[in-house]
């Protein structure tokens, strides 16, 4: 009797289970997240798609995976930088069964995906003063304009945010106050030094959030609703969102010279290239450095100039 191999769904699974495990010692959360999502995907697509409870792994080909990205692209709607970052998931779970000798054959050996660069929003200084002086229709919309400029200030996320409390400040070596923290998403170490602007926000909140939070947040989606309507009224091109006081933060620590290294660090990003997606030079950058080497050649460029 021919042995049947272990299906694809029954290895990730496997795979996932064993990963779980590993949270919070050396895995993220974060991480695993991420494989429980394609592993979401990966089963529907078996099962609506492909009409089957499994597929053995030593059956699986190329015309496997690429019906499998073209499924997440047209039926789930993806984006192609979603479906970049799920195929390459797919790809790791698969090479570790080809490593334990259970799929001789690779089925992405022919496959071809690449990430597409994009433009990740972020407010000027002159749009956080906008937004800032921009009057509030309401109690709860002044409250979200508040949490997305606490979050262009120290760079946390929505949920970093809504689970900051009381202990997670602390006043260092330095004398200055720090959010000490955990970030949410990879369970990595957050330091963020608290400059006046979220310091002046904590003091503004100080009596309105219950159970030792620093803030009363609203939901994700009532958040983001009011910002939509802040951004409409200010006459932002950028769509405001949470994420976007997050690369603010980032992008305005780059422009003002802080290393990448330690922009790293204050997001909590497990790896250097995640935060080097924010390294991007705008032309008011480029003006101020130019001024500068202007100012530091000008020197030479009048004897130059007198020969001319």
């Amino acid at each position: 009797m021919r042995k049947t191999t272990i299906g694809v769904l029954a290895y990730f699974a496997r795979h996932n289970a064993e990963y779980a495990r590993r949270v919070g010692n050396s895995r993220a959360w974060g991480s695993f997240a991420r494989y429980q999502t394609v592993y979401g995907h990966l089963e529907r697509y078996v099962r609506e798609q492909c009409r089957r409870d499994d597929i053995p792994l030593s059956s699986l080909r190329a015309s496997f995976v690429t019906g499998f990205d073209t499924w997440l692209r047209v039926q789930r709607h993806l984006s192609p930088n979603s479906v970049w970052g799920y195929m390459i998931t797919l790809k790791h779970v698969l090479s570790l069964a080809r490593e334990e000798n259970l799929l001789m054959v690779n089925p992405f050996a022919s496959y071809v995906n690449a990430y597409t660069p994009v433009d990740r929003g972020y407010l000027t200084e002159e749009e956080l003063v906008r937004l800032m002086q921009e009057p509030a229709v309401s109690g709860v919309e002044e409250l979200v304009r508040d949490l997305f400029l606490f979050s262009a200030f120290t760079g946390l996320s929505y949920i970093d945010i809504r689970n900051l409390r009381t202990e997670h400040l602390r006043q260092l070596f330095d004398g200055n106050w720090w959010i000490v923290m955990r970030r949410h998403k990879t369970r990595v170490e957050s330091d963020v030094r608290l400059l006046d602007v979220p310091l002046r926000l904590i003091e503004k909140y100080r009596d309105a959030s219950p159970g030792g939070q620093l803030f009363p947040v609203p939901s994700n989606n009532c958040c983001n609703g009011h910002l939509h309507a802040l951004e409409r009224r200010c006459g932002f091109r950028t769509h405001l969102t949470f994420h976007v006081g997050r690369h603010t933060f980032a992008t305005l620590a780059l422009n003002r010279g802080m290393p990448v290294e330690t922009l790293s660090r204050i997001l909590g990003h497990t790896n250097i290239r995640t935060t080097q997606i924010y390294a991007r030079i705008t032309n008011k950058k480029i003006s101020q450095d130019m001024a500068i080497l202007a100012e530091s050649l000008s020197k030479v460029e009048n004897d130059i100039c007198k020969n001319l």
